[in-house]
């Protein structure tokens, strides 16, 4: 029969390789994931673009992706999306430092808060930053930052 410090040893094992095996970071095609009985956590099971994903970003507005790199690979164009606040009592606007005499990108707003993001004829890095102003003009609801660098 076991003893009641030999069941908290096992208790206390079990419960470290539970914890352990939650913090691995198994991810789908990863040996550990092909294992049955696997743990996976959910967020490493479907990636999507968040500000943890290190995008600056405030008060519920975020853009998708955050960051683009324009290169061989990835020529572009590339469409970004914007989300807002649930509240909806505000105005998004665009404005960058991207286009103009930088000539590094043209972002080019579209339809439903989507923007088209277009390689300049510059090599070079920008930022376009998505404001949500209240009614007033004020920037006050929140804004995320797009990256963009050229390498074309």
């Amino acid at each position: 029969m076991a003893t009641s410090s030999s069941l908290r040893y096992l208790f206390s094992t079990f419960a470290a390789a539970a914890i352990l095996a939650g913090c691995g970071g198994a991810q789908p095609g990863s040996p550990l994931a092909s294992q049955p009985g696997a743990v996976i956590p959910s967020h490493v099971q479907s990636v999507t673009a968040a500000i943890k994903g290190h995008c600056d970003a405030k008060g519920g507005v975020r853009v998708d992706p955050c960051s683009l790199d324009l290169n061989a690979s990835n020529p572009g164009p590339d469409t970004v999306t914007v989300r807002l606040p649930k509240n909806k009592k505000g105005t998004l606007t665009e404005s960058d430092d991207c286009g103009g005499p930088s000539g590094i990108a043209i972002v080019t707003a579209g339809s439903d808060n989507q923007y088209t993001v277009t390689a300049g004829s510059t090599a070079g890095s920008c930022t376009a930053t998505f404001d949500y102003m209240n009614h007033k003009g004020k920037k006050v609801l929140g804004y995320a930052n797009l990256s963009i660098t050229n390498e074309l």
